[in-house]
């Protein structure tokens, strides 16, 4: 459990720095970074599988990496640039890729920590309950800040559904959401 805690607060950490970027810097320039952290990772993987030991990064991929991951180090951080890579070209509306990456961010991490600590109601495979509700609830602020409190409420609603999907989390929220706050945000 202390691992999983430490990688969503990686997850929590460095999300919240690429939200910053995009809403700083516009969705253009934070697409090159994006993209450039995309295919870093890409490499960085790539090495790291052929056994390179580069001293930090492989200390928290090892550190951080599930169980079932390990065959491809860094995945989750991966898809999350290939979905957000997604969301903006295909959407490229600022608060609309704000919004959708903040349910990724803030949902789906509060999600875990407190599905982790307190989830006792399992929906599919390890998410319960207790913890959708809880990424929800995390990602309201961020959507209400943006959107009507309906349209927040339902985009939390979906990117939380979302990651029941059989198709990684960290993919499938941001595009869910997206797709919601495009047809009616």
């Amino acid at each position: 459990m202390k691992a999983e805690i430490r990688r969503q607060s990686i997850h929590l950490i460095f999300g919240s720095i690429f939200l910053i970027l995009i809403l700083l810097l516009g969705v253009s320039t934070a697409f090159e970074i994006i993209l450039a952290c995309f295919l870093l990772g890409i490499i960085i993987s790539l090495l790291l599988v052929k056994g390179v030991h580069i001293p930090l990064i492989y200390s928290i991929v090892r550190e951080v990496e599930r169980e079932h991951e390990k065959e491809w180090p860094g995945k989750g951080a991966i898809l999350f640039f290939l979905a957000a890579i997604i969301v903006i070209l295909v959407f490229q509306e600022l608060f609309i890729v704000v919004g959708a990456l903040s349910v990724l961010v803030y949902g789906d991490s509060i999600a875990t920590i407190i599905g982790l600590k307190f989830g006792k109601h399992r929906l599919i495979g390890k998410r319960s309950i207790e913890g959708t509700i809880a990424g929800i609830v995390a990602s309201l602020p961020f959507l209400i800040a943006i959107f009507p409190v309906h349209v927040a409420l339902s985009a939390a609603v979906i990117g939380m559904l979302a990651e029941l999907l059989p198709v990684n989390d960290n993919f499938t929220i941001p595009i869910a959401a997206a797709l919601f706050l495009k047809l009616f945000g």
